[in-house]
């Protein structure tokens, strides 16, 4: 499939097949826009390209959402085109759906976009605008927004004194971390409550770098990190659940792992709380060990183990959002794995979370990986990329970068790139929700 032809289904443009769009997308915006929004209306909710952005608590506090490269690059000389317009009122359809679960969502828009009939009236609220042209907006579209509960953001330039810019946000791929932090200097000078956004960070460790610098929100590739600086070997409670997955993977009885729980009053405490859980939806409360365990079964309870490791291994700044990653990759790849009719697609949930626990620890991924015993699938996708799980790693590798035609490959056999950015869609939608259940708050 060519990269314009996924395009071209995601949006619901010349396909009978195409998937049906969100009950809120918007209405048409007028004569001149609305055959446009009648094709955004036949976007699926996760039409865009989605980055996370990290808080100055390091997690996942939004996302920014833009379109894919090929439509950048096809809008570059005419960013205010109808069909331009069709394809932001998507990305708006999307934001809005994030907004209104209490997230923020930045969404790149050409101003002259705004200056349309009605256009300006389909931003939901709780949208951030970054603007090309922020300047070049009228003044009455700019407080009817703001009014609204809109954020208009421009992009960083030489400061100016603009009561209307409420955030400015900058690419990490213009200039070095240096290079962010004086911008963000220069800009605290000339309007000291604007917010700043650092945009396409290179790895983890600069995103916590210019956060501490002063920025509100921080995006790139949370899979990324530089060389190891500061090693964080496992520590008693770490090494203790890798003792319980271990035990699982040799088969052993369920009454030794009981005991081993028992043993921590940490982990009962969480194991209990996520057993009387709504992610589990007991009619009865459980208040022992042992019936936890046995109602969680091997399955079940081998995934809350391997959240519990991410938890005991954290200790970086942005750990809440390599933890929240984790999750989404790990349902992701076991949804898929059901999809594919995997043996055992419980095991690809694993998959996902420990390919993040190297950057927890800050360790080479073998060193981070020693204390558990692997099976042969998952010790090949993890340390040699090879085998038949390391599809699902290379998937979401691609899902990160921008080029569509080799992500379009490599999801070919999961259904398609649309089937697995509605998988990844959906996943991020779990791990929000589930994180408090699972006990690694």
């Amino acid at each position: 499939m060519t990269t314009g032809s996924w395009v071209r289904r995601l949006l619901g443009l010349g396909s009978p097949q195409a998937a049906p769009g969100p009950a809120s997308a918007p209405a048409p915006m007028g004569a001149k826009v609305s055959a446009a929004a009648a094709r955004a209306a036949a976007a699926p909710a996760f039409f865009g390209k989605r980055s996370p952005l990290v808080d100055g608590k390091g997690r996942v506090a939004g996302f920014e959402l833009k379109l894919p490269l090929a439509l950048e690059l096809r809008f570059a000389g005419q960013p205010d085109a109808p069909q331009a317009a069709a394809h932001h009122l998507a990305l708006l359809a999307s934001a809005g759906s994030l907004a209104r679960s209490g997230l923020t969502p930045v969404v790149p828009m050409p101003s002259g976009l705004l200056t349309r009939e009605r256009m300006a009236e389909a931003v939901p609220a709780g949208v951030w605008l970054l603007l090309d042209r922020h300047a070049e907006l009228p003044p009455p579209v700019a407080a009817a927004l703001r009014g609204r509960g809109v954020k208009l953001g421009s992009w960083d330039g030489p400061p100016r004194r603009d009561p209307t810019i409420d955030f400015v946000a900058a690419r990490a791929a213009a200039g070095g971390v240096d290079t962010l932090q004086m911008s963000a200097q220069r800009w605290s000078e000339a309007l000291p409550k604007v917010r700043m956004v650092a945009l396409d960070v290179q790895s983890l460790s600069d995103m916590e770098l210019v956060i501490r610098s002063g920025y509100s929100l921080a995006g790139g590739r949370l899979s990324r990190d530089g060389p190891a600086q500061n090693p964080r070997p496992l520590g008693a409670a770490a090494h203790r659940i890798c003792e319980l997955i271990n035990h699982l993977a040799l088969d052993r009885d369920t009454a030794l792992i009981s005991h081993a729980v028992q043993g921590d009053a940490v982990l009962s405490y969480r194991l209990l709380r996520y057993a009387n859980s709504p992610a589990i939806g007991l009619a009865q409360p459980v208040e022992a060990i042992e019936a936890a365990v046995a109602i969680l079964g091997r399955a079940e309870l081998g995934r809350w183990l391997s959240v519990m490791l991410l938890s005991a291994a954290s200790g970086r700044q942005a750990a809440a959002a390599v933890q929240s990653q984790a999750l989404a990759s790990g349902r992701m790849f076991e949804l898929l794995a059901r999809d594919k009719g995997e043996s055992a697609p419980e095991v690809l949930f694993t998959l996902g979370l420990l390919s993040q626990l190297h950057l927890l620890l800050e360790l080479p991924m073998h060193a981070a990986l020693e204390p558990l015993r692997l099976s042969e699938p998952l010790r090949q996708a993890l340390l040699e990329r090879s085998g038949p799980w390391a599809v699902y790693l290379e998937l979401a590798a691609e899902l990160e970068g921008d080029d569509e035609v080799t992500a379009d490959r490599v999801a070919a056999p999961f259904g398609g790139l649309a089937a697995v950015m509605q998988r990844a869609e959906t996943a991020w939608d779990w791990a929000r929700g589930v994180t408090g259940s699972l006990g690694t708050d």
